[in-house]
């Protein structure tokens, strides 16, 4: 028994004795964490009554008690023997490390680069808990081995009760590097390990630092020395640092460390995959799943994967001896204060990748400066990331962790008022940024928020789009409630913005849900109004026009019951839009433009003549199309005819779309390029992406066919970067098609796809002031 570690005496009659670590912990009143460092060899020299409480614990006989008391001793005696020249050495790198290349090569270039006389570079890798960081210092520093005459591994205990303090940090290194006892007094020790230290290629790897005091400590005068930090947190006070935030594993790297620790037969690459991803890349989930399967004789990793499946048992889940996720989380969680634990607990209630200031206020129910206090402080322990522009975001598994505790500390019951708080707070915020761009607005909305500003409509827009994910989950879970007033009204609010990002994959279920909560109400107005707004999406958002045909005409069957002029001239409107025949399309754009008429509606009216212009193009008759939208441009230039201005900008923008458009199709390229300033111009000023995309679209085609290659690419590639920035991948080939070729001999025009077999390319739904 002698003859073996202290700490692998206790982890093998613990394995004997069929016991946990939680179950010997209970058993012996010794903490689970203090018999897993005792097993690790962190803890090397036990105290007597600890040894006692194990072998009580244990149920040891008086033989094995005795020999246990004997190991112990030993081991405290061998602690004793090498205090005064303690080593430190660094741990063996894992054999199974995966990954990591480009890290690898960034540490070891900035630690390589140590000279003499320079300052000393220190090199900070801080990161969530679980995502491997020590691993990745012990690999880089076995890279390294060659390049240092000595190596010192110190572990400062950040996560303890009593970190290692700045002046034990001297002593112990100076230690371990002159060999002999370190002096008492903290300046006498640090002066004998700078002298140590003095020409010396020496790599100080600090792992687990607590505070910028321990690594000031111990960082050395000058090179060629050179310092490896590791730390939960960022550390955000030291100066004149290289930093690297440790992020997951790439998921090829991932399923690389399973299949290095899984057995062959337990499950292939697919299963593997899937299982990688059931642990979010995190590397302390994946040995700790891999152990599992490894030990677990006759498990596959199918059966794991149904094991972790549930968001419920994931966490307890990923546990292999005295290895455990939720573990490692905690020992960080335990680190902050009430208020932020409050904070990171309900951050688990964002289901968007990101979260701004202004939702984590709501959600905390603090004051903004003070949620951007306990941000801070949630970064600076790596437990959520900057995600850029105020926006926070929260690992797979961490949000895991977070939501077990906010069910285990604040219940179900509060948890869904907590939601339901900021439900009301997005959809508030919601609507009152979408009435920046209401047509009828005059002046800036009077409602006022403390958590978010909406000053303008830059503001309102970035809000919007920045916070999307989530004003859509709070629409969801109030049309799952029945708040059908509530769906209405923020759908109304919003319609108006719909025009200006068009491309937004929402705006279908956004106005699907609407109709549905107008149709609950029982008002026919409504009905027809959002039936109307759903068509608009299903041509421009899901390019299935057999459903807005549908949704036009439950329009019409609403706006018939009602009379009302407008709503029978918007559904006249979207059923014309979403026809196949053009001749269908301008009977109805004709019908509409009547109604609009007789309604008086001036911001109507010029999408109707609009349509008419569009579907005259499609029959052939190019002069008459032409006339239409020429007639149009003066209609709005009219003071006696003008709509409102925000809606005249608008049909400006969409009359000008039209006939580059129209012109193209009949490569009258001169007549285009008369336009196409214009078009480009007031598409830019709008800030509508899919219309600056077709502008500079159709100037680039007219340059190409009149001026070559050259001319056209400006515009053409500013085009073809919109049009990826999107993710319309079939007009984005055909630009580039078009920048590759010769121009052309014929003057017929090749154009990219449109969203639908009938729907201008231009996007006439991006058009309308509905």
């Amino acid at each position: 028994m002698q003859d073996d570690g202290f700490g692998a005496v206790v982890r093998r009659l613990r394995l004997e004795a069929d016991l946990t670590l939680e179950a010997l912990a209970e058993a012996s009143g010794v903490s689970d964490r203090g018999i897993g460092d005792i097993e690790r060899g962190v803890s090397r020299a036990p105290q007597r009554r600890t040894v006692l409480a194990l072998a009580d614990g244990l149920g040891l006989d008086d033989a094995a008690r005795t020999a246990l008391l004997e190991a112990a001793r030993d081991a405290r005696r061998r602690a004793q023997d090498s205090a005064a020249g303690a080593r430190l050495p660094v741990p063996g790198a894992l054999g199974d490390f995966t990954g990591r290349a480009d890290d690898r090569r960034l540490l070891a270039s900035a630690l390589r680069a140590s000279t003499s006389g320079a300052a000393p570079p220190v090199v900070l890798v801080s990161g969530p808990p679980g995502f491997g960081k020590t691993a990745l210092a012990t690999r880089v520093a076995a890279d390294l081995s060659g390049d240092f005459d000595a190596q010192v591994f110190l572990d400062l205990r950040g996560l303890d009760a009593r970190p290692v303090t700045p002046g034990d940090v001297v002593r112990r290194l100076c230690a371990a590097l002159t060999g002999s006892p370190s002096p008492a007094r903290v300046d006498d020790a640090a002066d004998r390990l700078r002298g140590a230290l003095v020409g010396r290629r020496v790599l100080l790897v600090l792992d687990n630092a607590a505070s910028e005091e321990q690594v000031r400590a111990a960082v050395p005068a000058a090179g060629p020395a050179a310092v490896l930090v590791t730390s939960r947190r960022t550390l955000a006070g030291l100066a004149g640092v290289r930093r690297l935030v440790l992020g997951t594993l790439a998921a090829d790297d991932a399923v690389a460390l399973l299949r290095r620790i899984v057995p062959a037969e337990a499950g292939g690459s697919a299963e593997l995959a899937r299982l990688a991803a059931l642990c979010a890349d995190v590397p302390l989930a994946l040995r700790i799943a891999g152990n599992r399967l490894a030990v677990r004789q006759g498990w596959s990793v199918a059966r794991l994967v149904a094991r972790l499946g549930s968001p419920d048992r994931r966490l307890d889940g990923l546990r292999a001896g005295d290895l455990q996720v939720r573990a490692a989380f905690s020992s960080s969680f335990e680190q902050l204060g009430p208020g932020s634990q409050r904070m990171f607990r309900r951050l688990s209630l964002v289901g968007a990748p990101s979260v701004g200031t202004g939702l984590a206020a709501a959600l905390s129910g603090e004051p903004l400066a003070r949620a951007e206090d306990l941000l801070d402080e949630l970064v600076d322990l790596s437990l959520v990331q900057p995600a850029g522009d105020d926006r926070f975001a929260l690992h797979d598994l961490l949000r895991e962790f977070a939501g077990s505790e906010l069910r285990a500390q604040e219940g179900a019951p509060a948890a869904d008022a907590t939601r339901r708080r900021a439900d009301d707070w997005l959809l508030a915020t919601a609507a009152r940024a979408g009435c920046w761009f209401e047509a009828a607005r005059e002046g800036a909305p009077s409602a006022k928020d403390d958590l978010v500003v909406v000053e303008t409509a830059d503001d309102a827009r970035h809000w919007l789009v920045a916070e999307s994910d989530e004003w859509l989950a709070a629409l969801r879970r109030a049309n799952d409630r029945g708040d059908a007033r509530v769906v209405v009204e923020v759908a109304e609010a919003l319609h108006w913005f719909s025009d200006l990002w068009p491309h937004w994959h929402g705006w279908g279920e956004v106005f699907g849900m609407s109709a549905g909560a107008a149709r609950a109400v029982g008002d026919d107005l409504l009905v027809a109004t959002h039936e109307g707004y759903l068509a608009w999406a299903e041509i421009v958002t899901l390019d299935d026009l057999d459903a807005a045909r549908a949704s036009a005409r439950r329009a019409l069957d609403a706006a018939t019951r009602t009379g009302d002029d407008g709503a029978l001239g918007w559904a006249h409107y979207y059923i014309g839009w979403a026809a196949e025949d053009p001749a269908v399309a301008l009977v109805e754009a004709r019908e509409a433009a009547r109604r609009f008429r007789a309604a008086g509606d001036r911001e109507a009216l010029p999408q109707a003549l609009l349509a008419a212009s569009d579907a005259q193009s499609l029959s052939g008759d190019v002069d008459a199309a032409v006339a239409t939208a020429r007639e149009l441009l003066a209609a709005l230039a009219d003071p006696a005819t003008r709509p409102r201005a925000q809606v005249a900008e608008f049909t400006a923008a969409s009359v000008h779309a039209y006939l580059v458009r129209i012109l193209g199709d009949a490569g009258r390229w001169e007549d285009v390029l008369e336009v196409a300033p214009a078009s480009v111009g007031l598409a830019e000023s709008l800030g509508v992406t899919r219309m600056v995309a077709n502008a500079r679209y159709w100037r680039g085609r007219a340059l190409f066919e009149l001026h070559g290659p050259a001319a056209a690419a400006p515009d053409l590639r500013r085009a073809l970067a919109l049009r990826e920035e999107m993710g319309d991948t079939a007009a984005a080939a055909a630009i580039r098609e078009l920048l590759e070729r010769q121009p052309a001999t014929t003057a017929t025009p090749v154009r990219p796809p449109s969203t639908s077999s009938t729907v201008p390319w231009t996007n006439a739904a991006s058009s309308d002031a509905r």
